[in-house]
């Protein structure tokens, strides 16, 4: 941390103390490093054990008034003041692959084609089953048959793309009628151009996830039974579609519930104060979500988990065990039992512990007379405790496992105080990953207000399949300029509608300015879904019905349109001339 590195031992005095009890019990104890810059004052003179203060330093260290003192500091300690020596290939040099794309995951070039990688076709058919075996089971309450057809997989996709183009707009929990309105100028057009809100409505309260007939007896030995198939495989298409990198976060993410359900938790961070608990594991560098895990507790067999925090961590870095990588370690996951298992398995670790965690020496905790920005430091092998005073003077404990040697001739020429500076400011700047993707979801979010758990938990996989579909387009497309989030979204969501509405062009029964304005949408030419019956122009002295007068009128013209050859009346027809007429066909053309 400086140009030289001081230990301030006993004073002088210590040396005529006599020989007891009490000295034997000091012999054993080893004290903490203190790394301080020393600007302009030399260095201290040390001379076997004992340290001597130069007067004109101005330096901080620490006073040991006396054998008691030093020992009650340092009192119920497992901590040295010797580092361990590293063995293996931990602390030697090892080449660290940036994050990339791996498998189908390098061919997905457009949006949509990220979100399949994910809610991939898999999902989307079980979805449509099961959701076609509820709506079949509430068909006999519709009187209208058509209030309640079955649905496929094109129109699930625009399903979801209506939700998530809804959360572009920030319209998550608010009334989606806005939406689909079409008179007073709030509607999304690409939204009611798709489909009507009733069908939307219906869709929503038939969408399942499992199977009906069997809901109820898997239900009594899963509680995650409504929604384990969607589940498992969406975390199993974010484990295998990106090569993580060098450093990655561990931690804990809210999710908000107000229904009923089994394994609803309270939780202080989430914005209702109950919701749902899940576990992600975080790549630093891109957000891509690795893996997650949803804490339901107390579960029947085999599903009954420890949700302790050292065997989620290990359940959840376990596709990334024994690759050198470096797991950032969340608030109330950094234990030394952790550190020293992920150790085992060729995986370093790092996180912050508080201060009233067990066996931590005294010198570490307090912050009286400590500079800012000064360390101290204890080692237990293969852990290092690292104290850091904050701008705001206050101390912050380090645990880590984390060796960034690239070579060991470097390891032995660098300086620890900056070792452990450089570890701190890198604690700091990856911190903050899981909370970034909380902010995402919390930004652009597809949840509904719903009592009905298993959507609320495939909404939550629907914002994060989102997030990972966004970091492999950028992976993908290194040469262009990085889109921002919300235009990834309101583009993948248009992808998923599109289909959609070129199907429902194709209705019969749609009005003729709506059929226009789907296909103004959908950028085709009239003569591509105009299905109207072209008549033969009717000359001469026959007569019709005007086909747009009522047939309480019964108004007859001999008048009929040059283009569908249907009777008009004077009150629906215009006259244009030529040129007029020639001008408008050409307009439409172009359009």
């Amino acid at each position: 941390m400086g140009d030289a590195m001081h230990v301030q031992w006993l004073s002088e005095e210590a040396e005529e103390v006599p020989e007891n009890e009490e000295d034997m019990l000091y012999e054993d104890v080893e004290y903490i490093e203190e790394y301080v810059h020393f600007p302009d004052g030399p260095e201290s003179d040390v001379s076997g054990s004992v340290a001597v203060q130069n007067e004109e330093s101005t330096g901080h260290v620490i006073k040991i008034e006396s054998i008691d003192h030093a020992f009650d500091m340092l009192q119920n300690s497992v901590w040295s003041i010797k580092p361990p020596e590293r063995t293996g290939t931990m602390g030697r040099k090892v080449a660290h692959p940036r994050p990339a794309p791996v498998g189908l995951a390098k061919s997905a070039k457009s949006p949509a084609e990220c979100l399949s990688l994910f809610l991939d076709a898999d999902v989307i058919a079980m979805i449509t089953e099961y959701t076609n075996e509820q709506i079949k089971a509430e068909q006999p309450n519709y009187a209208r048959e058509r209030d309640a057809n079955p649905t496929d997989e094109m129109e699930i996709m625009a399903l979801l793309g209506v939700l998530y183009i809804a959360g572009t707009v920030r319209d998550g929990r608010e009334n989606i009628e806005r939406l689909f309105d079409t008179k007073m100028g709030t509607g999304l057009e690409a939204v009611y151009l798709t489909m009507t809100s009733l069908r939307y409505h219906f869709l929503i309260r038939s969408i399942r996830f499992d199977d009906l007939t069997a809901a109820q007896d898997e239900i009594e030995g899963d509680k995650l039974a409504p929604i384990r198939p969607i589940y498992e495989r969406i975390v199993s298409n974010c484990q295998k579609y990106l090569r993580p990198g060098r450093f990655l976060m561990l931690d804990e993410q809210a999710v908000q519930f107000k229904g009923k359900c089994e394994f609803r938790q309270i939780l202080p961070s989430a914005p209702g104060r109950a919701g749902f608990r899940f576990h992600l594991l975080v790549d630093c560098e891109t957000s891509y979500v690795s893996n997650l895990e949803i804490c339901v507790p107390e579960n029947q067999n085999p599903y009954n988990l420890s949700y302790a925090p050292t065997d989620v961590a290990m359940r959840l870095t376990e596709p990334v065990q024994g690759r050198q990588k470096t797991v950032i370690l969340g608030a109330g996951l950094t234990s030394i039992d952790l550190i020293e298992k992920l150790y085992a398995s060729r995986t370093m670790a790092m996180g912050e512990v508080p201060k009233s965690y067990p066996d931590l020496p005294k010198a570490l905790i307090a912050n009286k007379g400590r500079p800012e920005h000064s360390t101290l430091a204890a080692y237990h092998d293969p852990a290092t405790l690292v104290s850091y005073v904050t701008r705001r003077k206050e101390v912050m404990l380090l645990m880590s496992s984390f060796v960034d040697f690239d070579s060991e001739e470097q390891a032995g020429e660098q300086d620890e105080g900056e070792q452990h500076l450089k570890l701190v400011e890198l604690y700091n700047r990856t911190k903050t990953t899981i909370r970034t993707i909380q902010q995402m979801c919390a930004k652009h979010n597809v949840v509904r207000s719903t009592r009905r758990w298993p959507v609320a938990v495939f909404f939550n996989l629907m914002n994060l399949s989102a997030i990972n579909a966004w970091c492999i387009y950028c992976l993908n497309h290194p040469e262009e300029a990085k889109m921002s989030r919300r235009d990834f979204l309101v583009t993948m969501a248009l992808e998923l509608l599109r289909p959609q509405a070129r199907r429902r062009l194709d209705s019969k029964t749609l009005p003729r300015l709506l059929r226009q304005r789907i296909g103004l949408f959908l950028g085709i030419s009239r003569e591509e879904y105009e299905t109207v019956p072209v008549v033969e122009r009717q000359g001469g002295e026959s007569r019709g019905r005007c086909y747009l007068c009522g047939r309480a009128r019964n108004k007859t013209t001999r008048i009929s349109c040059h283009s569908c050859g249907k009777y008009t009346c004077n009150a629906h027809c215009a006259q244009l001339c030529r040129t007029c007429y020639m001008d408008d066909c050409a307009s439409e053309q172009q359009e």
